[in-house]
């Protein structure tokens, strides 16, 4: 028979133990949450650096024009000429790569207020319309640039897209005409379009890193060229890098765009060049003929 003392000191000691788990769990919950916290934060540094900017690479093979007035539907399709760069299994294996690295996000206001670098591409899409921007051409389209035209809220200004591979639904782009190519053919297929530019927007093509995983000199040199092609005398290239998208940014730049381009202030020192977002994650560099 257990004394009354005895328990007294077994209840204390259940108690005691009870907290120590109480405790211990806690611990383990806030450790454990610490941990998702950081393992949430990582992710959604991974997939800013690398899902949410993929409006499709512009960049290495070609096939049509798309014109059209402001109304969407009413497009004329322009089939370009000239020879692929690539041979059919090449293409596929391409186009496998843009449809893993594909995103389109179910919230597109969200998007565009939070995510990434997009707060700051609200902004800058917003000034356009106010420069002396006529013609704009931006490389990359998917369904949630579909607001870069309304933010420009401009009609003076001729906004155009390049993209290869359209989103599933089309109609959800808007747009003064599509180029459906690469950027690496459009001289070749497009020979009417040279010096017809005062601006190439290029977020989150060129500077990404998964794309100069797959580029040599040579389509390097290629897509340089072809936007210096594209642009106006005093036109403007806007080049978005992700961190770390090449082993050392200063000898890329030095190697492969500044011997035709000179690096400046955006619009009257709106934006310094090299423009730093999210901690560097994101930069932006503007680039004049």
């Amino acid at each position: 028979m257990v004394s009354i003392g005895a328990r007294k000191k077994n209840s204390s000691l259940g108690f005691c133990t009870k907290r120590v788990v109480v405790i211990v769990s806690a611990l383990a919950l806030l450790a454990l949450g610490l941990q998702a916290s950081s393992l949430i934060r990582s992710l959604e540094h991974d997939l800013l650096q690398h899902s949410f900017e993929k409006p499709m690479n512009a960049t290495l093979s070609g096939a049509a024009v798309l014109t059209e007035t402001n109304q969407i539907g009413t497009n004329d399709r322009i089939v370009g000429t000239g020879s692929d760069a690539m041979s059919e299994d090449q293409k596929e294996n391409w186009k496998q790569k843009m449809d893993a690295w594909v995103y389109e996000p179910k919230n597109v206001n969200y998007f565009w207020k939070k995510m990434g670098d997009r707060p700051f591409q609200r902004e800058f899409y917003s000034r356009l319309g106010k420069g002396n921007f006529n013609r704009i051409l931006d490389v990359g389209a998917r369904s949630y640039n579909k607001f870069c035209k309304d933010l420009i809220n401009s009609t003076s200004v001729e906004y155009l897209q390049m993209e290869p591979n359209l989103p599933s639904d089309p109609s959800d782009l808007k747009n003064d005409g599509l180029f459906e190519c690469y950027m690496n053919e459009v001289r070749e297929k497009y020979p009417d379009q040279g010096s017809s530019f005062d601006l190439v927007i290029d977020f989150g093509v060129f500077g990404w890193k998964l794309v100069q995983n797959e580029f040599d000199d040579t389509k390097v040199k290629g897509y340089v060229n072809s936007v210096t092609w594209l642009l106006r005398d005093k036109g403007c290239w806007v080049l978005k890098t992700d961190q770390g998208w090449v082993p050392n940014e200063v000898e890329f730049f030095d190697k492969h765009i500044l011997p035709y381009f000179t690096m400046k202030d955006f619009d009257n020192h709106a934006y310094e060049s090299g423009h730093s977002i999210k901690g560097g994650n994101f930069n932006f560099f503007f680039f004049f003929t």
